[in-house]
């Protein structure tokens, strides 16, 4: 944006210069009927409003530059047929009748007029590159201190994890009978490695939200908040002002809401966890949702034969549940009769989870990385912010286990998640 402005002032100097250009060459050569004064004349006939279209350009979503620059096209034309009827009138007339045709200012006028409504673009255009220079410092400045927050983290996480590393080699060479004890250090280890790495997603995760979802809407209220201050807007373009800061308002609202929610997960993991069967978990969310089954004539069935109880958290495996089944729902095929399968199996000692459908599938090709991704969303038949699926990963990291995902495009998905028992 700040370049954007600077190219808008440039343009308007440029035709500010032209109109000079215009207005001295014909002088020149009214004084000496010289042509070679008309040499300028010319080239700023041509390129004048090659630059008064590009100051089109580059202000169309200025309503008020707009009208500005309409009106300086219109002095451009006036000064142009004015001056090419004084270089007509000098070369066959002579000098007198082009002086006296001189002598009514109007060439003076419009090049006034030109000059004015250049200085008052420009003008607006130096108020906006402030705004926007100033914008920018501040969200420069925000960006570094956000990353040196995160960069001091990490530095602190590998150094707390190196300090662990060293502790662990030490005990190990003093004291070799504590076997048995090096190898729970050992694992907690493992687990506070794990733990590191997915503290660090998470600050990519908080890094990535402050610096895009949370930075637009506060440049956006900043930004028109700034233009409020001019006292010419009319009372139209202060309310559809006062609408869009309340849109990025509403936006911010959103974006803090999510937050709150993603760090709710985080502090719930060490409620009481109980026997959870599976089967009632669909019941209950078939129940939840029977009207969105009978509108869409869904059918949904499990096979839990394997296992059907595991000792977790009730609201975490509800959510999980819930949301990959309304998912499946949400993204179904509308040409075929859907499908969502819900099965348990047993392998290597570990609870297996998976929820397929024949839904419009995904592709993993492109998106593989993205499909867990906070605000990612591969449709747009549905509403919806893109946080369901992340919510899901993180509750089931949360719960100790990994989800992954294998689709075809109107094909359908199959999703699984692992639990160790």
């Amino acid at each position: 944006m700040v370049r954007h402005t600077e190219q808008v002032i440039y343009q308007s100097g440029n035709v500010l210069s032209i109109a000079k250009d215009i207005e001295t060459s014909t002088g020149g050569f009214v004084i000496t009927n010289d042509s070679a004064f008309l040499k300028p004349f010319f080239p700023a006939e041509k390129n004048a409003f090659t630059s008064i279209g590009e100051l089109k350009r580059l202000t169309r979503d200025n309503p008020k530059q707009k009208i500005r620059i309409d009106s300086l096209e219109v002095y451009m034309h006036k000064l142009l047929d004015f001056s090419t009827k004084i270089i007509a009138i000098r070369s066959k007339q002579g000098l007198t009748p082009a002086i006296t045709y001189v002598s009514n200012r109007q060439g003076k006028y419009y090049d006034d007029q030109i000059r004015q409504i250049s200085s008052v673009i420009q003008q607006t255009e130096n108020g906006l590159l402030s705004i926007r220079k100033k914008t920018n410092g501040h969200s420069q400045m925000a960006f570094k201190q956000l990353s040196r927050v995160i960069f001091i983290s990490m530095v602190a996480f590998t150094i707390l994890l190196l300090i662990l590393i060293d502790r662990y080699f030490l005990q190990n060479k003093e004291k070799e009978k504590r076997t048995i004890e090096l190898a729970l250090a050992n694992e907690e280890r493992t687990k506070m490695v794990s733990d590191l790495m997915l503290r660090n997603m998470d600050l990519e995760q908080f890094a990535y939200i402050i610096s895009h979802n949370l930075r637009a809407p506060v440049a956006n209220i900043i930004g028109a908040s700034s233009v409020l201050n001019d006292n010419d807007l009319s009372l139209a373009d202060k309310q559809t002002i006062f609408e869009g800061i309340n849109v990025s308002v509403t936006r911010l609202d959103e974006v803090v809401k999510d937050l709150n929610h993603i760090l709710q997960v985080k502090g719930d993991i060490n409620e009481t966890k109980e026997i959870v069967h599976f089967s009632t978990l669909v019941e209950e969310i078939k129940s939840s949702i029977q009207n969105l089954i009978g509108k869409y004539n869904i059918e949904i069935t499990y096979d839990f034969s394997a296992i059907d109880g595991f000792l977790t958290l009730r609201g975490y495996l509800y959510s999980i549940f819930y949301n990959l089944i309304s998912n499946s729902i949400k993204y179904r095929r509308k040409e075929i009769h859907s499908i969502i399968e819900v099965k348990s199996r047993l392998v290597n000692n570990k609870l297996e989870l998976t929820f397929s459908d024949n839904g419009m599938g995904i592709n993993l090709k492109k998106n593989r990385d993205q499909v867990f991704g906070l605000y990612k969303r591969f449709h747009s038949i549905a509403e919806g912010k893109g946080l369901g699926l992340f919510m899901v990963k993180t509750q089931v990291q949360a719960l100790g286990g990994k989800i992954s995902v294998e689709s075809l495009e109107n094909e359908g998905t199959e999703f699984k998640i692992e639990f160790n028992l």
